[in-house]
């Protein structure tokens, strides 16, 4: 502006230095001009504009001033006149514009009141020819310079704004809630996770304070929480959100939250603002939830587990919890529910245990799962007498129930702190000695139980299983008699004999009743039968001495039999028997794949195969001793 208003006063002097009636007598009209060029700058403050009027005025009076002195100085006043309208278009900036006028007057100027530039218009034509050569020269290079100057700033705006762009994008892409506030605390951005948990949505947040549209409160007291953007302007440092925070969405909706606030800085290292990056903890803190719960909880019974148990033991031994009793527990027949009936059978029975647990202690009771079939209970502040009562009511409540037609059996030892300087752990050793004592007790009863209640089962299973094991085991006791046996040994032929399938127990249901050809798979199930029954009656006493037939009994006199392959008379002899007692029971009976075999053609399969499938004595004393035919 100060360069625009020198060259205009320029212009007038120069202008008032010229004798008009030796010039021109339109002079007058070059003051005018004179005048509009001094004032222009000042008035105008629209710099494309000034430039325009600037530039157009100057070329009428160059064109003025061309017609009057030419041809002294009129063609190289003419050819600046195009050269200032080029710069015109080239150019907005009144200051480079103004500039170059300022030269231009000055030699305007000197041109009309310097009468030697008149007698030596040659030699001056030529100077002004080079003059505007070199001052094209240097406008050009201005020009290129500034045009080099405009493409990198155009460059690092596009680069900038893509930057920004990219950044945007990524703030919306990102899995967590993002929130930008400016240093006034008033919101600039939200992504649209935030816009989700908030409730909120970007365009009706832009604006509005931070404590508004973020509104947490305190898991437990419900009280405010701390505003973390606050927190930040005032440490300017990052800020992370304590893990029992809620957000309250705007429609009510709680989530558990976890949240960082970090300071937005300039170059200068000044807080221009804030960024909130937090996320939906509800689901993270759950699995926390259910990982804490597991690591002391069984997961089966819901009860506490050993590491839960063996802590409690510590803490809860003081003085002020005694008395203290410790029950020991621990469930009757278990493996053999599991084998029987499968272990989903064998859980559902610890479940029952777990729930007359929970229905019939106390509150400040500790009841805990440290075993597959073992439960510890802890009663503080509980004597011998008070503990004796209520383990006999729970034991009560226990035996009630039943678990595929068989009762629930457990056994109970207890013991009792009663002095400070008592060793609690071994309380713990003989409250557990104590429950093993009346568990040997009642474990041979309860296996023989068990055995009744698993044939109880199969029976009702497979009705054709109950007639058929009756059938063998007459058979069996017939041969014994045949062979001239003692009484003993004939009754454990015969038990082995109507116990010879207990471990069809574990068999499906369809597979026994099949009347088709049975598959692979299933002839795999039915062939496992004699290792579980030989598992079975091996736990119990009554029955273990007749396990090992069990498990022989459909091994072959050749070897080619199951489950070991045995050969000859490396199988238990009472084994041979019921092998014989039981395909011969088979033939002569309807089964649901075929029809029976009369008598006499069973005793010719029976021939037939003796020596191979059937020890040939026995075979042969079966049908000559006990069905009286001849060999």
């Amino acid at each position: 502006m100060l360069v625009g208003s020198v060259a205009s006063f320029l212009l007038l002097h120069n202008l008032l230095k010229i004798r008009i009636s030796e010039i021109w007598p339109g002079s007058g009209v070059l003051f005018v001009l004179g005048i509009i060029l001094l004032l222009l700058p000042a008035v105008l403050t629209n710099e494309k504009l000034t430039s325009k009027i600037v530039t157009a005025v100057y070329a009428v009076f160059l064109v003025f001033i061309a017609l009057r002195f030419f041809p002294y100085t009129g063609p190289a006043l003419l050819t600046m006149a195009i050269v200032i309208m080029a710069i015109s278009l080239l150019y907005t900036s009144r200051q480079m514009l103004i500039t170059v006028l300022t030269i231009t007057i000055l030699l305007a100027g000197h041109y009309a009141n310097n009468s030697f530039i008149f007698s030596n218009w040659q030699l001056f034509y030529i100077a002004e020819i080079i003059t505007l050569i070199i001052l094209a020269f240097v406008v050009i290079t201005v020009h290129n310079i500034g045009v080099r100057r405009a493409e990198t700033l155009n460059n690092q705006f596009n680069a900038i704004t893509k930057s920004e762009e990219k950044l945007k994008l990524t703030l919306e892409s990102v899995g967590d809630g993002v929130i930008t506030i400016d240093q006034h605390g008033k919101i600039e951005f939200m992504n649209p996770i935030a816009e989700g948990l908030t409730g909120w949505h970007n365009q009706q947040a832009i604006g509005e304070p931070f404590e508004k549209v973020f509104k947490i409160v305190n898991e437990y007291t419900r009280e405010s929480a701390p505003d973390p953007v606050k927190l930040v302007f005032e440490t300017k440092k990052i800020v992370q959100l304590a893990n029992h925070t809620l957000l309250m969405s705007r429609d009510g909706t709680e989530r558990a939250i976890e949240d960082t606030a970090a300071p937005i800085k300039d170059a200068n290292e000044h807080i221009i603002g804030c960024v909130l990056v937090f996320r939906d903890f509800g689901e993270k803190k759950e699995k926390q939830r259910q990982i804490e719960y597991l690591s002391y909880h069984d997961q089966l019974t819901g009860l506490y587990n050993r590491r839960y148990f063996e802590e409690e033991l510590k803490r809860i031994n003081t003085k002020r919890n005694l008395p203290l009793s410790i029950v020991y527990a621990d469930l009757n027949g278990l493996k053999m529910v599991n084998d029987a009936f499968g272990h989903e059978s064998g859980d559902e029975l610890i479940r029952c245990v777990a729930d007359v647990f929970k229905t019939e202690c106390r509150a400040d009771d500790i009841m805990a799962r440290i075993g597959g079939d073992e439960f510890v209970l802890l009663f503080p502040g509980t004597d011998n007498e008070s503990t004796e009562i209520l383990v006999k009511r729970i034991k009560e409540k226990i035996e009630q129930r039943k678990i595929m037609n068989i009762n629930v059996s457990i056994s109970f030892g207890w013991d009792t702190k009663h002095e400070e300087n008592q060793s609690v752990m071994a309380v713990l050793k003989n409250a557990e000695d104590s429950m093993y004592q009346k568990k040997m007790l009642n474990s041979s009863s309860r296996r023989n139980s068990i055995i009744q209640a698993i044939l109880n089962a199969l029976q009702i299973k497979s009705p054709w299983e109950e007639v058929h094991s009756k059938r063998v085991s007459l058979i069996c006791q017939d041969i014994g008699k045949a062979y001239h046996l003692k009484e003993d040994e004939i009754e454990a032929l015969r038990a082995a004999g109507e116990l010879h399938d207990i471990g069809m127990i574990t068999v499906d249901e369809a597979i026994i009743g099949k009347t088709g050809t049975l598959t692979n798979a299933e002839w795999s199930e039915i062939r496992r039968h004699p290792e579980t029954g030989y598992r079975l009656l091996s736990s119990t006493t009554a029955f273990n001495n007749i396990a090992e037939y069990i498990f022989e009994h459909h091994e072959r006199w050749d070897g080619t039999g199951y489950p070991k392959g045995l050969k000859g008379e490396s199988i238990q002899w009472k084994a041979r028997v019921i092998a014989i007692a039981d395909a011969y029971d088979a033939m002569t009976n309807n089964r649901s794949y075929r029809k029976a075999l009369s008598e006499a053609a069973a005793v010719d399969e029976v021939k037939k195969h003796a020596g191979t499938q059937f020890d040939p004595e026995i075979a042969r004393i079966f049908i000559e001793k006990v069905l009286g035919y001849k060999w």
